[in-house]
């Protein structure tokens, strides 16, 4: 009888200091994890915007050196004068976007203006189609077609038009290619005949001189953005694109220049 009368009163349960420990190491435990979740997401959203970035700075440089590398192309059959390649020589305004190759005052993005004969593209059923994916159809296959990027509200633009017609009209508007694109700076190495590159010169220097056939080389720099503040938010930082003054946005994106340089080889 004394045996089961002392297990019926032994203690049940947790004392309140047991309960308090317990608490306290539950919370640390859920602290860490929590912590770990967030560094995650940051981590997560950090690339994110990274990501965003490059892949809008490669498919700018890809768009534009596509047209470069084509520059001054004519199908061999063809009877059409050789175009330059690249296309200056006029600063008419057709509607609110120059024609032709620009060089932006200050800091202002240029705008590069590229010619050729578009070649079949045996990938897409032998088609031929502008810098906005247009197809190119009729008399218009025979003709040049001149290719201008530029940008514009944030996003790398492209229009085209047929060289020789008398009317001037594009053929394709302001179509958007990439966006969060800053600005874009070129500069033209130049070589006489088939003389290597012996300088790099802006399009205004060249405009002075006419020499546009005398282009050898396209060397291109882009300034692109996330599209979003990082978080934490970028620092405000100088970024200098070859030969113009730097820029200094101070919204918070993630921007990297990306450069590079395209031969002409169909201007030889």
């Amino acid at each position: 009888m004394n045996k089961d009368y002392r297990f019926q009163n032994q203690q049940k349960g947790l004392s309140i200091v047991e309960l308090m420990i317990a608490l306290t190491l539950s919370l640390i435990l859920l602290a860490g994890v929590i912590q770990v979740f967030l560094s995650t997401r940051q981590t997560y959203q950090t690339n994110e915007v990274i990501s965003r970035m490059q892949e809008n700075g490669r498919f700018a440089l890809d768009f534009m050196t596509r047209s470069v590398r084509l520059g001054g192309y004519l199908d061999p059959s063809s009877a059409l004068p050789k175009p330059a390649g690249i296309e200056g020589g006029c600063n008419v305004m057709a509607g609110d976007i120059p024609r032709c190759t620009v060089n932006g005052a200050g800091n202002t993005s240029d705008t590069l203006a590229v010619a050729y004969q578009v070649p079949e593209d045996p990938t897409d059923n032998n088609k031929r189609r502008d810098c906005a994916g247009k197809e190119l159809t009729g008399a218009n296959t025979e003709k040049v077609l001149v290719n201008v990027f530029f940008v514009e509200d944030g996003s790398l633009k492209c229009s085209s038009y047929i060289k020789g017609n008398s009317s001037f009209s594009w053929f394709s508007q302001k179509q958007s290619l990439v966006n969060g694109i800053d600005r874009i700076q070129i500069l033209y190495g130049l070589g006489s005949g088939t003389d290597t590159v012996k300088q790099y010169v802006s399009a205004d220097r060249i405009e002075e001189t006419g020499n546009w056939s005398d282009i050898k080389t396209v060397r291109i720099a882009v300034l692109a953005n996330s599209g979003a503040p990082s978080k934490p938010a970028a620092p405000q930082k100088d970024y200098y694109l070859l030969d113009s003054p730097p820029v200094s946005p101070n919204d918070g994106y993630v921007r990297q220049i990306f450069t590079t340089t395209v031969q002409l080889k169909n201007t030889y």
